[in-house]
Parts: C-alpha cells; structure tokens; sequence
C-alpha cells in the first residue's frame, strides 16, 4: 500500500504494536495476607487505551512538488505535537495517514477515496499539486471534509461544499499586485496569460479591472499557447512595447519556464506573479531569473504573533531553516481542524462540515481564516521579492471586497 504513518512521538508506542492498544484487564481479586506474612507487591495496573483521532493527509512526497508536499506535513506534525503535547482534543490524540500522491494527478482522487474507504478518516487534508480538482470532487461526493492547502479558484466552496479552501482566491492576489505595483515604478503593465486557461484569463481580468482604477494603464494583453513550450512570439511583443511590469497569473512550473525565456530575451523589468510563487519549486526552478520578480504571500515569513513565532522557531529548530508558507499552510490545517472538532463535540461528518462552515477570523499563523462560502472575505496580502534566490517581504497591501 503507498501511505505511511507519521506520528509524534506520544503515539509512537502505538505504531511500534501495529496500532493495537494493549485491553483492558478486569483487576485481580487480592486475598488478604496471613499474619505476619510479608504483603505481596499490586502488579501494575494496565494502562488504558490511547484513544486515537485518524486525520487522512494526501500530498506529493514524490516527483515534481515534493519539496511543498514535505513543507507541508512537516507544518502538520507540529501542529500535531502542540495539540497532543497539550493532551490531544478531548483526550484524543491526532494521528496522520498519508498517502503519497507522487505528484500525479490520477492519484489525488483515489488516495482520498482511500483513506476514506480503506483508513476509515474523518476528514483529509491536502490539494498542493496535480489532482487537487479531482481531489476535492471526490472529497464533495463522499461528503467527507477536505482542507485544500493551494485552492485558489473562486466558485469551489459554492460548487463543493465540503472543500475548505486555506488559501486567498485568486482575484484577491490579482487586486493585490496591481494595487502594489506602482510602489515600484508600474505604471504601464502587459498581462501575460495561457490562452486556453480559465485560471489565467479570470486572474488577468482581476489585474486588469483594479489596475485601470488608479492612475495606470495596461498597456495591452499578450497571451500564448502552453502546449507549443515557445514563448519567443508574445515576448518579442512585450519587448517591442516596454512595459513597466510584466503580469504573468501562471502557475509556478509554466511562469519558471517562461521568466528564464524572458530573462534570455533581455526582458529584465519587475514580473508580477501568483500565490504558487511563494514556494521552494519555483525558486529551483526559476534560478537566477526570478530575481526581480513579486509574489503575493500566502504567509508573512517574518511573523508578528506570538503564534506564528512559535511554530517560525519551532520550525527552524527542526529543519534548520524558516518555514515556506506550504508548512503554515499545513500547520493552520490541522489547528483549525482541531478547533472544529472541539466546537462541533464530535467527528460526526455533517457536524463537523457544519463547524467548519461556521468559521469566521479564526486565527492562523498564515492570517484569519474565514470559510466563507461566497469567497467575499479579503484581509491584507503581504508581498514578496526575489532577491539572492531567496523571498523578501516588501509590504502588506490592505484589500477591500
């Protein structure tokens, strides 16, 4: 079977004998000792059960999003060990299965199916890469709750009601470059979209919209065909009309491929990107031609809450190295999990869907978290750069619905 169990370390007796807490014996009736005869030692007493709480977890931990899928369980044990180091939720310690979806997007959807079926979980927590969409499909025809960590597209809490998306919608992180990019001289903007895409075309009419609203102007839109891997012909365009700022909604694999093209081509102004920029692939595989490019943050890596310095340093004493938002991402997952439970008194399906939907502003390390199903709440997206291969936060843009 392609899962593995992770733990934190009060359960590990537990794995270490498949699983199986030892029973509970009936105690020993005692007869009384004779006079002046030694008493004989109690034996111990049998420990009692762990009560355990499954929690399914479907990420790549192979292939191409590899490095976000680790970043990301990584943020979901610790958030493990602080609820079981506390005693776990009503006395119940979490335990992850994962399943390994080896970036593939056939896997996504039959690894919830899975861990459903065959691991029996009450909720899954995932969607980082290829196969999120089936993913949640499945998730929504089983009705099992299913935290998306990377779902950024509007409309999935209206089409799927039992996703629960994590992360800022699209137009949100559109609105947010185009506010942010006269602080760096974009005053003149070309939007740079796959042509047959609806998340790139819904991203470049958000960018476009807000960024027309101020004293700006998008110079014109240029889009290109993904399949054909040429971008020469929209970029020798861009270059004859020197923009300002090149928008590029693309996901982080298409917009590394197309930023070395660019950077080839002598383009070397400021490239505004998406929320998937902010990861440890995109870095790799952009190299030195993501410099100079911005990214909207899905989590401020110089946090200012207690909280999130907590997990910051918690984090880094583990990995030796900051957490990527993914990490954040996964830890917010299963602290907010934990907090539906506990408010819902069970792990009942339809109670804990009901639970979740009623989230409003509850605290994340990566910033308030609110189910909304209309997708309608905003609150202020931080801003990266690329300096040095490494992300930079500039500033904090305040977005309004």
């Amino acid at each position: 079977m392609n899962y593995w169990f992770s733990v934190i370390s009060c359960v590990v007796i537990c794995i270490a004998s498949a699983c199986r807490p030892a029973p509970v014996t009936p105690p020993v009736e005692l007869s009384k000792p004779a006079s002046g005869e030694a008493p004989s030692e109690s034996p111990t007493p049998t420990p009692a059960p762990l009560k355990i709480i499954d929690v399914g977890v479907f990420l790549p931990l192979k292939g191409e999003s590899q490095a976000s899928g680790e970043a990301a369980l990584n943020g979901m044990i610790i958030a493990s060990e602080v609820i079981n180091a506390k005693g776990g939720i009503d006395g119940q310690l979490i335990r992850l299965i994962v399943r390994d979806t080896k970036s593939q997007a056939d896997r996504a959807g039959e690894a919830v199916k899975n861990l459903l079926e065959v691991d029996h979980v009450f909720a899954v927590v995932g969607g980082v890469s290829a196969g999120s969409d089936e993913a949640a499909r499945m998730a929504n025809k089983l009705k099992i709750p299913m935290l998306a960590l990377g779902s950024t597209m509007p409309g999935v809490p209206d089409k799927e009601p039992w996703v629960f998306r994590l992360s800022a919608v699209d137009f949100f992180s559109a609105k947010a470059m185009a506010s942010f990019s006269p602080t760096i001289g974009g005053t003149r903007a070309i939007v740079l979209y796959d042509i047959y895409s609806p998340y790139a075309r819904n991203l470049g009419v958000a960018f476009t919209q807000h960024f027309k609203s101020g004293p700006m102007n998008v110079v014109a839109g240029e889009s290109y065909d993904l399949t054909l891997r040429d971008f020469s012909k929209p970029l020798t365009m861009i270059k004859r009309k020197n923009p300002d700022v090149i928008y590029l909604p693309a996901p982080a694999d298409q917009a590394a491929q197309i930023i070395k093209q660019a950077r080839a081509m002598g383009l070397n102004m400021p490239i505004l990107g998406t929320g998937s920029w902010d990861s440890l692939e995109f870095l790799s595989a952009a190299g030195d031609a993501a410099n100079d490019c911005y990214v909207p943050a899905r989590y401020n890596p110089k946090p200012n809450t207690d909280s999130g310095r907590a997990f910051s340093d918690a984090y880094e004493l583990k990995h030796s190295t900051q957490p990527p938002a993914m990490a954040a991402l996964g830890y917010d997952a299963i602290k907010v999990l934990a907090y539906a439970i506990v408010t819902s008194g069970g792990i009942d399906n339809e109670g804990l869907g009901d639970s979740l939907r009623s989230i409003v502003n509850f605290s994340g390390i990566t910033g308030p978290i609110t189910f909304d199903p209309e997708s309608l709440i905003s609150y202020p997206i931080s801003i990266l750069k690329v300096k040095k291969g490494k992300l930079v936060i500039l500033e904090t843009i305040p977005l309004q619905d």
